[in-house]
């Protein structure tokens, strides 16, 4: 379990899953209204993700708090007390796991990465990937106007889990680019890959599924080289084609990782780098961001 990844929902459930309740009035069955309960279905939506609070979520689901859509309900003295008695339960575990995960040498470090990598099934592949990572991200953010320095400073369990430092927010910034540029070219790949298995059930000549494909590369191509004079002019101070060719790579390179399931998170509080960087479980919504680069 890697406790880091989650440490901004852990401090979130500690800051906001909280049990509002007002007394209303002891006639009655239900003397308590219950409130917030929309922030503390997601809430709990996310912590089970996490994979720990399982039996605690399912103790929630029962009660009334779950039975409703409302962000509000009335509870019975019993259930009440019941409910005190999750929230009390939940936040000590939270406050436990929160202690062990700021514990870590690695909290608090502004350029830092968490990359997920596939498992792999032996050294060659491993290598392999040691060198994609060295295409995708030290190659440009070595870059003199980012001035990046590419450290790897812990590992994880998991698949393959690495903490790596990239020296500078800037750099940090421009893997968030990256990132997002590889995981929009990955989604245009798969776009013109749907396209021409359509178009070969039209029974078309050759000549015309070849001039099909042909367009579709040169699209993609077009993108790839859009993108990365997009980053060039937004994140150096130059744009000569070695650096736009460095960063051409470092996408393609990026994408096929996305393809196969490898994840580049930063490990910051900065809500602003959080949003550089893709939502992996939504990459099919993608969009470029050249237009709003233009626009900034």
């Amino acid at each position: 379990m890697n406790f880091l990844e989650h440490h901004d929902t852990i401090l979130n459930a500690i800051n906001k899953l909280i049990y509002k309740y007002t007394y209303i009035s002891a006639d009655g069955d239900f003397p308590y209204t219950v409130t917030n309960l929309k922030e503390i279905r997601a809430i709990l939506e996310q912590l089970s993700k996490i994979g720990l609070f399982d039996d605690d979520i399912e103790k929630f689901k029962a009660t009334s708090l779950f039975t409703t859509s409302n962000d509000q309900t009335r509870v019975s003295s019993e259930e009440d007390t019941l409910l005190r008695n999750a929230f009390a339960a939940m936040h000590n575990k939270l406050d436990l796991l929160y202690s062990i995960v700021t514990s870590s040498s690695l909290v608090g470090k502004e350029d830092l990465l968490l990359i997920m990598l596939p498992e792999v099934k032996g050294f060659d592949e491993l290598a392999k990937y040691s060198k994609d990572l060295q295409k995708a991200i030290e190659f440009p953010v070595i870059d003199p106007s980012i001035n990046g320095d590419v450290n790897i400073v812990g590992a994880d369990q998991g698949s393959i889990i690495l903490y790596v430092t990239v020296g500078t927010i800037a750099a940090l910034k421009l893997v968030g680019a990256l990132c997002w540029s590889a995981a929009l070219i990955r989604k245009k790949h798969a776009e013109a890959d749907i396209f021409i298995q359509q178009a070969k059930t039209l029974a078309l000549k050759n000549e015309a599924l070849e001039g099909l494909v042909s367009a579709q590369n040169n699209q993609l191509k077009m993108i790839t080289e859009a993108e990365a004079a997009a980053l060039a002019n937004g994140h150096y101070n130059h744009n000569d084609p070695e650096a736009i060719g460095r960063l051409k790579l470092s996408m393609e390179t990026i994408a096929g990782m996305i393809e196969k399931g490898a994840k580049i998170i930063p490990m910051t509080e900065d809500k602003d780098i959080q949003k550089a960087f893709p939502d992996y479980n939504a990459l099919s919504l993608i969009e470029s961001t050249i237009r709003q680069l233009k626009q900034g």
